[in-house]
């Protein structure tokens, strides 16, 4: 599983593989260098401040842990 991240929709989603589109709004999507299991073991509130970093990057970027 890999966490990736839509600049579009503002969407986290957990998908197998590598994935390059949305599968909400079919833009680009950004693979985050987070392991699934970081992922899962974040609380509620570590998730809404990853969600608000990754709101506020660049369409470039690729948040780095």
């Amino acid at each position: 599983m890999y966490i990736h991240y839509c600049q579009a929709c503002h969407r986290i989603h957990m998908l197998n593989g590598h994935k390059t589109s949305c599968p909400t709004c079919e833009q680009k999507l950004k693979e985050l260098k987070i392991s699934y299991m970081e992922y899962i073991e974040l609380g509620p509130e570590e998730r809404n401040q990853l969600k608000d970093r990754l709101k506020n990057l660049r369409p470039q970027t690729v948040l780095k842990k």
